[in-house]
């Protein structure tokens, strides 16, 4: 009755939202994108490429799941290459990322279907999964209900659950201990993970502590097209110091740009590359730049002279534009709400990590970077920013020692991916 009672309440929602759904599909193309899909109408080309074998569903919400979750499809694709690979997002900047980095081992991608029962079962029936993988703290009632009454078994890799959705979860029990125990395995991402996925309804039998995917980012391809592009894009001489600030949200491009103004005053040779998280804010970023009195130049616009900021306004170049950084700021931590970004794409290429005050989501990574040496908080004050930047710039072997210690431990906490592999298989059907 409860869950009959949810769905009732999702369909009224829908109902009542629909007028402004419409509208923003008509202003804003991500509430487009993908419609047919949301409502579990799958296209028949990407049906036919999941024929003739079976089906293992992955799902990632958005870009930071996707990324973590690669390396384990790229390792299970090469365990088993007749398996076929749905692999589903929530959010546009998700689908792109997994589209150019799930090139050769993503069978079909498409958005996840709303949590509606009969949209649910009608994605089900389209996709026949043999089982569904899903990544780090998405918990959908209506659909892990029905993957369950079709007995596909469903695991959490990465999982997380973070103070507050704990603290949610338990506190609507009665509704979700259900859902928790329907989970055939909860690979926890650290201990306290697994530990609050067990409180919550997993059975202990089925929950372990894997560690965090994220850890086993492999390296970007030196040899990817377009690195001579990009170099000559981001202004890469050798001779210029480049700061790269990634995943930047609305209201810290600011921070950064006024750090590297009074950064220019006392060092000549340097550029700031900013990566906005989200492309729909690119030409709103470019303006931020210009009110700052900052000439800007875009990665797209094949400037053969780059200004001192330039704008990185594409999507999958982040991470190797990181391997050219001298100093890396990661964002989404210089405001509150946010809870920040992977710290360890920066990390893995050896580079100094600056992150700011507002970091949760992260935390622990962050913790193991500063006690190394390999990473650098910004204290929530004026200046702050700036002279964090100074040290770095300033002393060489400050930055070369830091980026040993932020390589270090991304090495020391590798192997996630194995163990998680491990598990996935004992709920694969026999034969794979």
């Amino acid at each position: 009755m409860k869950y009959r009672l949810y769905d009732i309440i999702l369909h009224l929602s829908l109902i009542i939202l629909l007028p402004y759904f419409i509208f923003k599909m008509f202003t804003a193309r991500k509430y487009r994108e993908g419609i047919a899909e949301r409502f579990g109408f799958l296209a028949e080309d990407k049906a036919k490429r999941l024929a003739n074998g079976p089906v293992i569903w992955f799902h990632a919400v958005s870009v930071g799941e996707t990324k973590a979750v690669m390396p384990l499809v790229r390792l299970f694709k090469k365990k088993h290459p007749k398996a076929k690979i749905a692999f589903s997002t929530v959010t546009m900047t998700g689908n792109r990322v997994a589209k150019e980095e799930g090139k050769g081992l993503i069978d079909a991608l498409f958005y996840f279907p709303l949590d509606l029962s009969w949209v649910g079962n009608r994605a089900v029936k389209k996709l026949r999964p043999a089982a569904f993988i899903v990544v780090e703290k998405e918990v959908w009632p209506n659909m892990i209900r029905r993957l369950v009454k079709n007995k596909v078994p469903v695991i959490a890799v990465n999982g997380t659950i973070s103070d507050r959705s704990f603290k949610r979860f338990k506190a609507f029990g009665f509704f979700f201990r259900e859902i928790f125990a329907a989970f055939g395995f909860f690979c926890g991402r650290t201990k306290e993970d697994t530990d609050r996925a067990v409180k919550l309804g997993v059975e202990s039998a089925r929950a372990a502590t894997t560690g965090n995917m994220k850890f086993d980012l492999a390296l970007s391809e030196i040899k990817a097209p377009g690195l001579t592009d990009l170099k000559k894009a981001l202004g890469v001489d050798g001779k210029t110091k480049l700061i790269v600030a990634g995943s930047t949200h609305d209201g810290e491009e600011e921070v950064m740009l006024s750090a590297f103004k009074a950064l220019g005053l006392e060092f000549n040779d340097i550029r700031l590359v900013i990566a906005p998280r989200h492309p729909e804010r690119f030409a709103s970023v470019e303006r931020i730049i210009t009110r700052s009195g900052f000439s800007c130049s875009r990665r797209t616009s094949s400037s053969p002279d780059p200004a001192k900021v330039v704008l990185l306004d594409t999507m999958g170049e982040l991470m190797l534009a990181y391997s050219f950084a001298d100093v890396a700021i990661v964002g989404g931590s210089f405001i509150d709400g946010i809870g920040g970004h992977n710290l360890l794409e920066p990390a893995v290429f050896e580079k100094p990590v600056v992150y700011g005050a507002y970091l949760s989501a992260y935390l622990g990574m962050a913790e193991m970077l500063n006690a190394a040496g390999g990473g650098f908080c910004v204290p929530d004050r004026h200046g702050a920013l700036f002279e964090v930047l100074k040290r770095l710039i300033s002393d060489e072997s400050l930055r070369a020692t830091a980026g040993d210690a932020a390589k270090a431990v991304v090495e020391a906490n590798r192997g996630a991916v194995k163990k998680t592999l491990d598990i996935i298989e004992d709920f694969l059907p026999k034969g794979m």
